[in-house]
């Protein structure tokens, strides 16, 4: 942090406001004559020269066309004006850069007026300092193709993620806890960062917020439990009661496919279901209840997880980019921060999309049950809002669940089946045509046929809990295959790492020839 206040631009900040930025920032060291970024790549960082000095490079030009020396930095053209770089930057000697990431780059600018005035100026000095030497070219001509990922490298992404899904069959017990902790770490995340930005530090912002977490848990549990020891014996009573009510509409309903299709009344074939459900409404508290009720508590212990898990992600989530950071050649750092970005994007919507989406749904569909009279309307949105997080097999167990209230609180009573199937086609609609798009957007960039693909190979993988993670890890996956593809066939990115390492190895030596 001290190293900074020898930046100018850092000079006049607040102690809390370097602590924030310190944690934000990538230490990099160049030997002398390294590349540190070259011409026409797109740019994905500012650097600050901490110690040491650089050289600006145009294409077929021998001699430096400006220099910069401690205290000054370079970059920032193509994060303010969205074009690729417009020169060649090396290392004059040995040196030691200060690197911020385009997002934090971005977010800064918006949080310290002050900083963003010394860059714009900066940025003025330089566009008149070279603007004699090159013409500047505009963002479209500079901007990067896309690169579409070739056959190989799908089959690569699609083999992974089945691979994943294998691996995280087997430790599920530990996968749900991390989903869970990421969903409550992209929650906090937006509190933690406006708490930092106020004057208190990332540890401090962490352990409050975690400890309201834990606080909210233990009141709910605390709440929750007597009220359950209090209400046991008739939640047990309406359990059963909707499930007989759901057995009655069943036996009504394949009653009426017989009358509807005679060749089925020579089959046992309503008879035969309707006792199945009749028996497993009559011997559920017997033979199932307990099982269930286990099974949740065994699952409590790795469930108590994800506050812990939340707690360290806010915690330690900048120190844990910075650490794997400083372990990538510099050759691919620009590259790498993007990669890190584009996960965490990734992974930040559609997690902050699925909450979003069920929050939207439990608010449209209490409203619906409502007016339509079902109770407990607010409990049955919430819960068939959260099983719409499984694809296919979860609005279907809602809708199930929701018919077998309606049948018994109000039986035969058709308008009302009707209205329900009517609900639920609605809701399906605004999920996949107006919520989705609006909310997660087009972002995981997954063709229609290659989802349908993925639910079908996820399920088969996995069962239930592939399904709900074959999205998700398919478009991580994606990204990271992507990047990295482009990493490892750039052979410019391969060639630049090859001549920094001689350099070093150069450097290494020096003095030790007699």
């Amino acid at each position: 942090m001290r190293i900074l206040r020898d930046v100018p631009l850092f000079s006049g900040l607040q102690c809390h406001e370097l602590i924030t930025l310190d944690s934000l920032l990538h230490q990099r060291k160049y030997v002398a004559n390294e590349v540190i970024f070259d011409q026409d790549e797109e740019g994905q960082a500012i650097y600050f020269i901490l110690s040491g000095k650089v050289e600006i490079f145009r294409k077929n030009r021998a001699e430096p066309i400006a220099s910069l020396d401690t205290g000054e930095f370079f970059g920032e053209r193509a994060l303010l004006q969205n074009v690729s770089r417009v020169a060649q930057v090396r290392a004059a000697e040995d040196c030691v850069l200060a690197v911020l990431f385009r997002d934090d780059f971005l977010s800064l600018l918006h949080t310290h007026p002050q900083i963003a005035a010394q860059i714009t100026e900066h940025n003025s000095l330089i566009n008149a300092r070279v603007q004699s030497e090159f013409e500047v070219v505009s963002p479209e001509v500079l901007s990067n193709p896309h690169n579409t990922p070739g056959i190989i490298t799908w089959a690569g992404i699609i083999a992974s993620t089945c691979l994943l899904l294998l691996i995280f069959k087997n430790i599920l017990w530990l996968i749900v806890p991390f989903l869970l902790a990421f969903m409550l770490y992209y929650l906090m995340a937006p509190l933690a960062k406006k708490m930092v930005q106020s004057g208190l530090s990332q540890q401090f912002a962490a352990h409050s917020l975690s400890g309201a977490l834990l606080l909210l848990i233990g009141l709910a549990v605390l709440l929750f439990y007597p009220l359950t020891i209090a209400h046991a014996a008739d939640w047990q009573i309406a359990l059963t009661r909707y499930l007989s009510g759901g057995a009655m509409l069943l036996e009504q309903l394949l009653h009426g496919l017989q009358q509807q299709f005679s060749f089925l009344n020579s089959t046992h074939f309503g008879n035969d279901y309707y006792q199945e459900v009749r028996d497993f409404s009559e011997h559920f508290s017997d033979k199932y209840l307990a099982n269930i009720v286990f099974g949740l508590a065994a699952w409590l212990p790795s469930l108590l997880l994800a506050p812990l898990i939340s707690f360290f992600l806010l915690k330690d989530g900048a120190f844990l980019r910075k650490m794997v950071g400083n372990t990538v050649p510099n050759a691919f750092f620009e590259k790498t921060l993007y990669l890190f970005h584009a996960v965490d994007r990734t992974a930040r919507m559609y997690f902050l999309g699925l909450i979003k989406i069920a929050a939207l749904d439990a608010l449209l569909l209490s409203l619906a049950f409502w007016i339509l009279g079902i109770t407990p309307a607010l409990v049955l949105g919430i819960l068939v809002a959260v099983l719409s997080w499984i694809p296919y097999l979860g609005p279907l167990a809602g809708f199930a669940i929701v018919m077998m209230v309606a049948a018994s609180n109000d039986p035969g009573n058709l308008p009302l089946y009707y209205s329900i199937i009517g609900v639920f086609i609605t809701m399906r609609i605004l999920d996949d045509f107006v919520f989705l798009p609006m909310v997660v957007g087009k972002s995981l960039k997954i063709h229609p046929l290659l989802t349908i693909m993925m639910f079908l190979v996820g399920e088969s993988i996995a069962g239930v809990p592939g399904l709900m993670l074959v999205i998700p890890l398919l478009a991580i996956v994606m990204v990271l295959g992507e990047t990295l593809g482009i990493i490892l066939t750039d052979k410019r990115l391969q060639a630049r790492h090859k001549f920094a390492q001689k350099l070093r190895w150069q450097a290494a030596n020096h003095g030790l020839e007699k």
